[in-house]
């Protein structure tokens, strides 16, 4: 397997030797129209439970914000971003120590993750099946899949490196009133999942309540399924001092990347 970045030839890793990292915010105002996505980072679904559905009781709390008051839940776990819940309909079938049973009930999710820098591949078998997956660029570089970890790590690297040298010459990466003591870099990557806007579970169904609020868990990795034949490989960057996560404060950074020549192919 393969991981593809389509781009101008300009803009070619083994030609620029430079990595451009973009955020959430600015995926959604981006001028290019094959890779503008003006909801990046949010979604709304209108989540169906057909039949008795039984639910996990930390992601009932979770997922209907507190809207049921069911007693024993007041530690549930916390997500990152916003999240808002209307209940259309809801019938309670049962409740343990451990699960909600809800029957043909509804409700609509709204999800937002918090801001921050993004890498975008696309996950491709050989060469020819990256051409063509974004027409209005000329150029694309490529390398192996099992570099994917690597690339995280390096970049991370270099992400931390930049928010410091920002920090020291004036050039904010982030809030320059906030400490960065502690500082480090979190990368998650994987390929992003394509969700339909509705979303049905059933006591047969394979997609399960837990999948459903683990797949919304992080709204970085969660696409329309729209845009599906992209099949993206996500990078994301999660700024951490101390205890905070920083938010950026620019919408690019643009990271030399001169030792990651050699991994293109």
């Amino acid at each position: 397997m393969l991981l593809a970045k389509n781009c101008f030839t300009k803009d070619n890793l083994k030609t620029r030797k430079t990595i451009k990292l973009g955020t959430l915010y600015e995926y959604r105002k981006i001028e290019s129209t094959q890779i503008v996505d003006s909801g990046e980072g949010t979604y709304s679904f209108l989540l169906k439970f057909d039949g008795i559905v039984e639910i996990e009781r930390r992601w009932f709390s979770l997922m209907f914000q507190g809207a049921v008051n069911i007693g024993g839940d007041e530690h549930h776990p916390q997500i990152p971003g916003a999240m808002n819940a209307i209940i259309h309909e809801l019938e309670l079938y049962g409740v343990d120590e451990k699960f909600i049973r809800v029957r043909n009930s509804s409700a609509s999710i709204h999800r937002e993750a918090l801001n921050e820098f993004i890498f975008c591949m696309s996950r491709v078998r050989k060469l020819r099946d990256a051409v063509g997956l974004f027409p209005e660029y000329d150029d694309c570089w490529y390398m192996t899949a099992t570099k994917a970890h690597d690339l995280g790590q390096t970049l991370s690297a270099l992400l931390r490196d930049r928010i410091v040298s920002g920090r020291q010459s004036g050039n904010h990466i982030v809030d320059p009133d906030i400490s960065l003591v502690d500082l480090s870099i979190h990368c998650r990557h994987e390929l992003v999942s394509y969700l339909g806007r509705e979303i049905h579970i059933s006591d047969a169904s394979a997609f399960t309540a837990d999948h459903f609020m683990r797949k919304i868990w992080d709204m970085a990795f969660v696409k329309p399924a729209s845009f599906s034949p992209e099949q993206e490989y996500r990078f994301s960057f999660t700024i951490v001092a101390g205890d905070k996560i920083l938010i950026p404060i620019v919408d690019n950074v643009i990271l030399s990347a001169e030792q990651l020549v050699s991994w293109a192919l």
